[in-house]
């Protein structure tokens, strides 16, 4: 994670217009500019559930619930993820 400062808990990232999104067999593969991203497991989650109406901590709370682990863990890896594919440009807040 970079030194900049990332989403907070009442953040409320949504994904980028644009972005081409295919189901494939493991999971969701984003087309965006020249670049090809396949999100499985977690990071297909979090970005299903950046939707533009929960925050950062409602999405860690379904990850949290989802994963069955500690909803510190789940937060500081929700902010994580969010912080890199909010520098990749598909996902804002």
């Amino acid at each position: 994670m970079s030194a900049l400062p990332g989403p907070g808990p009442l953040d409320v990232p949504r994904r980028t217009l644009g972005i081409r999104i295919r189901r494939v067999p493991d999971g969701l593969l984003l087309g965006y500019r020249d670049q090809a991203v396949l999100l499985s497991g977690p990071a297909e989650l979090i970005y299903r559930l950046a939707d533009g109406d929960r925050t950062v901590a409602d999405i860690a709370d379904g990850v949290a619930g989802e994963y069955g682990i500690d909803a510190a863990e789940a937060l500081a890896d929700v902010v994580e993820f969010l912080a890199d594919q909010g520098g990749s440009g598909t996902l804002q807040w």
